[in-house]
């Protein structure tokens, strides 16, 4: 999936990977060494997201059900805990630079394409 800053004409990454089952859900980005630049994971539902256990650093965005950007953190180091914003439904890892390249920031609107592959994902 494609997701991109609609305010800014930017791309946060081209091959964001969903996490829909619980297993993905709870593996999230563990066992992996790094995220790549245009890599990224997206899950729905996203009370709070964590880096425990993890080996590299990486930007968190919080958005509502319209895509609206609620909250950013950058830079979010191994073994932190990050709680969502209220009205938050998306939350979306990001290597560690994405934010700051994509001059994301709250209350911005991102966009995903390929929508065909996340109906049941986005109901």
């Amino acid at each position: 999936m494609i997701v991109r800053n609609r305010q800014r004409g930017t791309v946060l990454g081209e091959a964001i990977e969903v996490a829909e089952s619980a297993a993905q859900k709870v593996k999230g980005l563990l066992g992996r060494d790094c995220l790549l630049d245009g890599q990224g994971l997206l899950f729905k539902k996203c009370s709070s997201l964590h880096t425990f256990f993890m080996s590299f650093p990486i930007d968190i965005i919080f958005l509502n059900k319209d895509r609206k950007v609620l909250k950013v953190s950058q830079n979010v180091k191994p073994f932190h805990l990050v709680a969502a914003p209220l009205r938050a439904y998306y939350a979306l890892e990001l290597p560690a630079t994405a934010v700051s390249k994509s001059q994301t920031k709250a209350g911005d609107n991102l966009s995903f394409e390929f929508e065909e592959d996340l109906q049941d994902f986005a109901a």
